[in-house]
């Protein structure tokens, strides 16, 4: 029962881990201003 426990938690942390994660990656995208097209460096191989 206990392995049953310990599997059941170590699956939940995992969890926690990549909802953390994916939240905090979601603020950032979200409150960070993205760049605009005047100031983005052009694709490799592109010819200007």
């Amino acid at each position: 029962m206990e392995t049953i426990l310990g599997l059941i938690g170590l699956v939940a942390f995992m969890v926690a881990v990549i909802s953390v994660a994916a939240g905090i990656t979601w603020s950032v995208v979200k409150l960070t201003p993205g760049r605009s097209k005047e100031n983005a460096a052009p694709p490799a191989g592109e010819q200007t």
